[in-house]
């Protein structure tokens, strides 16, 4: 994540100087999306639906080209998106401020805006705050207008100015982590939606677990996982990727579940892995890569619908990636 520092200020004459900590994007683990991100200063920490950015900031107050005072605070984002509603707000923190010598009276403003003509911040972040001994805290709210059927990724960027009588202002920019709204989620002749519009921070790869408890199907990914590129294990470096074309899907599984296949005995059903509903799915990689075995019925059964439930649950989109742990 970039960011960018003012212009360079004049050597002569009274300025205000800004410098500002890079902040290196992280994903949070991927086992603990569940929890709360933490906030660590240089890091913009995320999940599926929450980020923390925390930057070290300095103000160098100068005249002449000479310092004479210094103003220095951390700046916190708390942004937390929503997997049913394009509504979602955002918190964000002026730390107290260590003043050091000629600093008192420097004003902190805010501009935020998106770089999506669908994206559309609203700013509550208070004016006319001074930099000091207590702490700065507003919020942003945010709405997105994506259409039926599409999606829409953006950023926010946030823009900081920094004013003291008779100073030429200093300021500095960057922005939040990449996030997406869809209304993807329709049923399969588009007549009536399977869930309301959302937003995730699309760049966080989420995890499937809900295979785990379902004995025999859990015991073929093992196996498949454990041999040719691993796909989908945590650490492979090779995720599965949703496809969601009905056409392909029923077509990938038909290559390696071909209908009318007999089971060995009554009430088993053919497993795939990787998963049909998977761009991996069918014969789409190497053999050594993929693998069937047979079910139970009822397991079976029951995959099907905790696929469907993960996809909407972390807004899985055609072409999304994720990992499988079992």
């Amino acid at each position: 994540m970039s960011v960018a520092q003012a212009a360079p200020a004049p050597a002569q004459g009274a300025v205000l100087r800004v410098t500002v900590g890079s902040v290196q994007p992280q994903a949070a683990p991927a086992e603990g999306a569940a929890a709360a991100v933490p906030c660590q200063r240089g890091k913009a920490i995320y999940n599926r639906y929450q980020s923390c950015i925390k930057v070290g900031a300095t103000v160098n107050v100068l005249r002449n080209g000479r310092p004479v005072g210094s103003a220095h605070f951390d700046i916190t984002h708390r942004m937390t998106l929503k997997q049913k509603s394009l509504k979602w707000s955002e918190s964000i923190k002026v730390g107290k401020a260590r003043l050091v010598g000629n600093a008192r009276g420097i004003t902190v403003g805010l501009k935020v805006t998106c770089n999506s003509s669908k994206c559309k911040p609203t700013n509550k972040f208070p004016r006319g705050r001074k930099l000091g001994g207590s702490e700065i805290s507003g919020k942003v709210n945010y709405q997105d207008k994506v259409a039926k059927l599409k999606k829409d990724s953006a950023s926010a960027k946030y823009i900081y100015t920094f004013t003291k009588p008779g100073y030429t202002p200093g300021g500095f920019n960057y922005r939040s982590v990449p996030f997406r709204c869809d209304d993807t989620f329709w049923n399969r002749d588009h007549s009536a939606r399977n869930m309301r519009p959302g937003c995730v921070f699309h760049t966080y790869i989420p995890v499937m677990t809900t295979m785990r408890d379902l004995e025999n199907i859990a015991k073929n990914i093992r196996g498949v996982q454990s041999r040719g590129k691993h796909y989908g294990r945590i650490g492979s470096g090779k995720p599965l990727h949703r496809e969601a074309d009905q056409r392909k899907i029923d077509s990938n599984r038909d290559k390696v579940c071909p209908p009318g296949q007999r089971p060995p005995q009554p009430g088993l059903s053919c497993d795939e892995y990787p998963f049909a509903s998977t761009r991996e799915g069918g014969h789409n990689v190497t053999a050594d890569s993929r693998g069937t075995a047979w079910v139970p019925l009822q397991e079976q059964r029951q995959q099907g619908g905790r696929i469907q439930t993960f996809y909407k649950k972390e807004r899985i989109v055609h072409r999304d990636a994720f990992w499988v742990s079992v």
